[in-house]
């Protein structure tokens, strides 16, 4: 009886031995990555694909083949953001499309399960490089020495990524309507898969030529135009002087709550579903979009308003085509929102934060690519995870 006990003792102590030697399963993602519809061909070969653990952050990647698929091996069990990122020269987007203007193409696809050996296809759509891009945002506000919540010193700086004078008369700073609960996807861009439900903007003045941006030059938007750091009704902790702003925004109210500077012009006033005594944008982030309205401003939002899909309220929004978007980003409260976009790939196909929450004094800012000839070119791909800087000091027009 003994000698048998022993003899089982053994045998249960390899068993649990063998199942501890069993490695953890890892599985296999294929992903075929296509050109966009219009392209002269489908499969986009030389593709990187990057399969990014959303509760861990490991990050796994591979290169398309010629037939457009990416193998990424040994993946533990798990949900993955899949991103896919091409750079095509002028030349390259010239035998594609037959415009020769440098493209940047992304694509991605949040909340994918990998619980097997899985498939998935990816489309690429993106934009030519150039033109106005938002250089530095500062939205998360500051505190002020009683240690209270201050916001006007926001601010949003446009910059002129491109060779070529830019008139910025008639662009409209915008934000989207924020989907934070669940479902994770937003249903407007479920309903809405070409456009975006802006919730409120505004636009710089003129008739067409009068605010030029210099390539390498930047516009200033600000909340309020004023020096922050000294003015009475500022705050001395603030990181920033606005009274050099390009522009500011104005809230024209029968209270006289908001504050006009007098040595900074007025954007005019687009469209808002809420307006308090000023213009905040959410310190907890937004999808931020630049974009042109052809033609009269009112005419377009009275003819462009929709009501939120599955939602009783009577709240309504401006809806804007993809392709009247100049530039967008979206930023989040912090990075475990991944699966909850405000803004469609094809507009930012990441996303950027601040790491310390709200009231920081940081900002956000564009990478630098390069710079030729004294000009900062600023990094432009679509995807802000990679495009932006985060929990940085304010530094307008530097």
């Amino acid at each position: 009886m003994k000698q048998a006990t022993i003899s089982l003792m053994v045998l249960l102590a390899i068993a649990i031995s063998s199942c501890k030697d069993d490695p953890d399963p890892v599985y296999e993602l294929s992903v075929t990555v296509n050109y966009p519809e219009a392209y002269n061909s489908t499969e986009a070969e030389g593709v990187w694909v990057t399969a990014t653990e959303t509760s861990t952050g490991r990050a796994d990647s591979a290169q398309t083949d010629a037939s457009g698929i990416a193998l990424i091996g040994k993946l533990p069990a798990g949900i993955y953001n899949v991103s896919a990122a091409l750079q095509l020269s002028a030349a390259e987007a010239g035998a594609e499309t037959g415009i020769e203007e440098e493209i940047y193409l992304s694509a991605v696809q949040n909340n994918v399960s990998v619980l097997n050996d899985a498939q998935l296809t990816l489309q690429l759509a993106g934009a030519s490089l150039g033109g106005l891009v938002f250089k530095e945002v500062y939205y998360t506000g500051s505190r002020t020495p009683e240690d209270k919540r201050y916001f006007s010193d926001q601010y949003y700086e446009i910059y002129n990524n491109s060779t070529d004078v830019i008139y910025a008369d008639g662009l409209c700073l915008g934000v989207v309507n924020a989907w934070n609960r669940t479902p994770n996807i937003s249903p407007w861009l479920e309903e809405y898969p070409t456009k975006q439900a802006i919730e409120s903007f505004w636009y710089v003045p003129g008739s067409g030529e009068e605010n030029p941006i210099n390539p390498g030059e930047s516009l200033i938007i600000a909340q309020d135009g004023i020096n922050h750091q000294t003015d009475t009704l500022g705050n001395p902790l603030s990181p920033v002087d606005m009274s050099g702003a390009d522009f500011e925004v104005f809230v024209v109210r029968d209270d006289n709550k908001d504050l006009d500077a007098p040595a900074v012009p007025n954007m005019e006033f687009g469209y808002a579903t809420f307006l308090g005594f000023d213009w905040l944008t959410s310190v907890f982030g937004c999808g931020y979009v630049l974009f042109r309205i052809e033609g009269d401003v009112d005419a377009y939002v009275e003819s462009h308003k929709a009501l939120k899909p599955g939602s009783e309220s009577d709240k309504e929004y401006v809806l804007i085509d993809n392709d009247m978007i100049v530039d967008a980003f979206q930023t989040y409260a912090d990075d475990s929102e991944t699966g909850m976009p405000k803004l469609h790939p094809v507009n930012d196909a990441g996303f950027t934060f601040d790491p310390n929450g709200t009231y920081t004094g940081k900002c956000v800012r564009r990478k630098v690519k390069a710079v030729i000839d004294g000009r900062k070119v600023y990094q432009d791909t679509n995807n802000s995870t990679n495009d932006f800087l985060n929990d940085q000091e304010c530094q307008p027009r530097q």
